[in-house]
């Protein structure tokens, strides 16, 4: 590898694509939710008010009215959830090169990319490589730094040659513990 030509690593067709499809089926089943629930809203409402008139106990409609408005905003919260994980596999590479490595999260904002694992650290630097749920993870405090910043840790879902990146990882830090 020449000093001036960093390899990178990407996610794959197939993964971006993956990722798509479950963001995009998110949106439809919670758009599909919220109008059948929009859609009987005036069938309830005259419901209730029946129910009033005829001296009947409403709870359970209210329950019900709640239950599907709590079900629309876990389903906006998922679907908040899947275009995250769309944003990080569209906009996430792998840069390695002879001083280290870096993650970046090109499509997300620069504050957001730090906080879900964007940065740089040096192979002296990377002190393990695990698995943290869906997220590949790489701890810095390899060496101490001579900065008073902490060493990030790098956050990164998936790329193509995987196999290839962790092993060029084992082999070019010296100071690497890793974990199953």
């Amino acid at each position: 590898m020449s000093a001036g030509s960093p390899l990178v690593f990407r996610p794959s067709f197939a993964q971006r694509a993956m990722a798509m499809l479950l963001f995009a089926g998110s949106w439809l089943v919670g758009v599909r939710a919220l109008a059948q629930i929009m859609e009987r809203l005036p069938v309830l409402r005259a419901s209730l008010k029946v129910a009033e008139a005829a001296g009947e106990p409403t709870w359970s409609f209210w329950v019900a009215v709640t239950a599907a408005f709590g079900a629309v905003v876990a389903g906006s919260l998922l679907l908040l959830g899947t275009l995250l994980g769309v944003l990080m596999v569209e906009g996430s590479q792998v840069l390695v090169d002879d001083l280290g490595l870096s993650v970046e999260h090109n499509a997300l904002p620069t504050p957001l990319a730090r906080r879900l694992g964007a940065g740089r650290l040096l192979w002296k630097q990377v002190s393990r490589i695990e698995r943290s749920g869906p997220f590949f993870v790489l701890r810095g405090g390899g060496e101490a730094s001579t900065t008073l910043r902490k060493d990030p840790n790098l956050r990164f879902l998936m790329v193509e040659e995987l196999e290839r990146l962790v092993l060029m990882i084992l082999e070019r830090s010296p100071h690497i513990r890793h974990e199953d």
